[in-house]
């Protein structure tokens, strides 16, 4: 059961990052569009640093679930790679339930917040005359946060089945 509850977070993890991915090619296209416009037509667009952030956040935010599922997160191991694979599970383990867990839920409870705030106050970009509401941009990145959670949760429950296994892969 633990391996279908952790395949079926995988995969919604596996289809958010290739959704995003599709962003980037829009990201890097307003950047160009933006820096021709600029310097060939001394024409800046009013609407590319406002979408490029938006898109940039919610680019890393959907895809922290994708990159967590694959376990290619940036980190350094200088004594993990050490470790035994038992003692490598115990330290995932306790460090999640010490750092990820809390980190996790303490912002997606207040992403959450701040997008219903933003949504009941009609909140709207002030950082070019573009203003576009905000929202929806922040209900995606809460919605990344929460997709996050649920695959560190689905990690959580695998690293506890490789635990009981001796450290190995757990199926």
């Amino acid at each position: 059961m633990v391996q279908r509850i952790y395949d079926a977070i995988g995969q919604v993890s596996e289809r958010a990052g290739k959704l995003v991915s599709y962003l980037l090619v829009v990201l890097i296209l307003s950047i160009v569009y933006d820096v021709f416009a600029r310097y060939m037509f001394n024409a800046p667009t009013i609407w590319s640093y406002t979408l490029s952030y938006m898109l940039g956040g919610i680019i890393i935010a959907v895809g922290m679930c994708y990159v967590y599922y694959h376990n290619a997160n940036v980190r350094v191991d200088l004594l993990y790679d050490k470790f035994p694979p038992k003692v490598k599970r115990l330290v995932d383990i306790c460090l999640s339930i010490l750092f990820f867990f809390p980190f996790v839920i303490a912002l997606s409870w207040v992403w959450a917040k701040d997008t219903w705030q933003a949504f009941v106050l009609g909140e709207v970009a002030t950082e070019s005359i573009w203003y576009p509401i905000v929202w929806p941009f922040k209900l995606i990145v809460a919605i990344g946060l929460v997709l996050l959670l649920l695959q560190g949760i689905a990690t959580f429950l695998k690293d506890w089945a490789s635990l009981a296994k001796g450290g190995g892969e757990p199926w």
